[in-house]
Formats: C-alpha cells, structure tokens, sequence
C-alpha cells in the first residue's frame, strides 16, 4: 500500500488497530467504535445546529441557512456513527459555503436494515426540497453509498411523490458494492481505518439475509442514465478504491456530468484521520469549491 507518511499518526488512532483478532459481530465493532469516541470526542460545533424531525420522525441537524442546503449522510459502514458526531464538520461546512447543512440521522442496522436507512434518507430529502430552492446530496463512506442510492431511487419516482429534487451528488470514497470482486477489495482487504472485515459486518447487517439490489448497493444498478450530476472522489490506498472508480465511469458512460479524483496516497477517510496533512487540505478545498458550483448549478467547472 502507499500510505502518505502524513496519515500515519491519524491511522493508529482509528478502529482497526484496536480491533481484536477472529470474527467480529455489530455488537464488537460497536462497542470498540464507542470507546475510541469517548477517548477522543470529536470537537464541539461553533454554534449549536437547530434538531427538528421529519413528518416520519427522523432527526434532522441543521446548521447555517439560505436558500439552497447539503443533505449530509454521515458513514459507519451502516451500522455506526450518527449525525451528532458531524456537528462540528457540518457547522464549519455550513459557514464555508454559506449554506445550509442538512445532516440526517437515519436508522442503523442491523436493527433497520434495508430499505429503512434509505427511506429515511429520502424524507429527509422530501424535507429539505420542501424548504429550500435546490438540494445538493453529500456523503461519505456508507452516507456515500446511500446518497447515490437516494438519486437512483429519486430518478425513477414520480415528480409529486418526492421526484428529482437533488441538484448534485457529491461522493465521499462511497460504499457501493457488497460483492467484494474488485481488484482493490481483494489486494487492500486488510487496509488501514475500514477493511474487509468490517466490510463484510456492515453489509451483513444492512442486508439482513436478502440479496442486495441497485438501491441496497448501488454498484448493482444496472442503468445510470438519468442521474444528477455526480462529483466522486476516493484513496489510493482504499479497499472501495476500484468500485468507485467503476462507478464513475460508468455514469459518464451513461450520459451523466461526472468528476472523479483519485487521490494518491490516501486511505478511507484520511481527510477526517488526519485534517492537517496536505492531501486533506487540497481535497477538502476541492471538495468545497465543488459543493460551492453544485449549490449555484455550475456543473461544467467542477
């Protein structure tokens, strides 16, 4: 693997280090996820989000405010996190775009497997495009896999029953494929902050037993046409590596507005490992002119 020397302190002080040998179960994974967010909190948010709920009771966390928002979709393989964590990072995305973001706190599996997290990702969005003149959809890891499932999803419903609202998607090293045949998924299985294992935990939950569709990994989807134009980006050195790039390709292939960075040198999620390092800060102010162009509809400069 090339690591950036840079992330390496970020990278001991992740999940996977910590991890104990043998087979892992959701409850395992969680509890060690847990004791590594009580040793280090994340920071608190400049100013407190305002907590409302959709019509079907999912938490929102908005922050900032205007006329056009992120729906953020936080990551955890499916089965971790929730959107309290991102305060901070939404807080602060909010104030650089001048925007608001809105995060969503979708059910987790195993206790909600799919299609619950997406459904509560689409009344999120049904919520936002109620409150706001466009909707840009962001997520990253698993909130990546879920925010492209959103379009798929959108695209194919009628327009009065929750339609095309999203104005972009932005895809964040994304969760896409449960079927692990990829080169990198097999030559990255033991990668550094997310790796086959926990994998392998995370669409075992979300499945729950059923065969995965499009809208459960949306790799599967057998037809792209039709989508929002969609800004992808992923690591060098990260096991999804080769299903996001696949993916992007094949939005292009089908028509679809496409951005896709790869970045070297970088594992899952080495932005949020190791903010200071300087790939984190040239793909964060990409990101962030990205999301900027999507927000006023100016695609063609991504």
């Amino acid at each position: 693997m090339n690591i950036d020397p840079e992330l390496l302190d970020g990278i001991a002080g992740t999940l996977t280090p910590h991890l104990p040998d043998g087979p892992l179960d959701v409850a395992t994974v969680r509890a060690v996820d847990e004791r590594r967010h009580e040793e280090a909190p994340p920071p608190p948010p400049a100013s407190p989000p305002e907590v409302l709920r959709t019509d079907d009771g999912i938490e929102l966390r908005v922050h900032g405010t205007g006329g056009a928002c992120v729906l953020w979709i936080h990551g955890g393989g499916m089965y971790l996190g929730n959107a309290r964590r991102e305060d901070a990072f939404c807080c602060d995305l909010a104030a650089e775009l001048g925007a608001a973001v809105v995060a969503v706190d979708y059910r987790l599996a195993p206790e909600h497997p799919h299609p619950a997290p997406l459904h509560d990702c689409r009344s999120a969005l049904a919520w936002c495009a109620a409150r706001y003149e466009r909707v840009v959809v962001a997520g990253a890891s698993a909130g990546g896999g879920l925010a492209a499932a959103l379009c798929l999803l959108t695209r194919d419903l009628p327009h009065d029953a929750g339609g095309p609202a999203i104005a972009a998607a932005h895809l964040y090293y994304p969760m896409l494929d449960d079927r692990h045949e990829t080169p990198s998924s097999r030559e990255l299985a033991d990668a550094p902050v997310w790796n086959r294992r926990l994998a392998d935990v995370g669409w075992a939950a979300y499945l729950g037993g059923r065969p995965a569709d499009g809208l459960a990994a949306p790799a599967r989807a057998t037809d792209l046409r039709g989508l929002p134009p969609t800004y992808v980006d992923t690591g060098e050195s990260d096991m999804f590596r080769d299903e996001d790039a696949d993916y992007a390709r094949r939005l292009a292939a089908a028509g679809v507005p496409t951005y896709f960075e790869l970045v070297p040198g970088a594992v899952h999620a080495f932005e949020a490992i190791a903010p200071d390092a300087a790939i984190s800060r040239t793909t964060r102010a990409r990101r962030i002119d990205a999301l900027r162009r999507s927000l006023r509809e100016d695609f063609r400069t991504w």
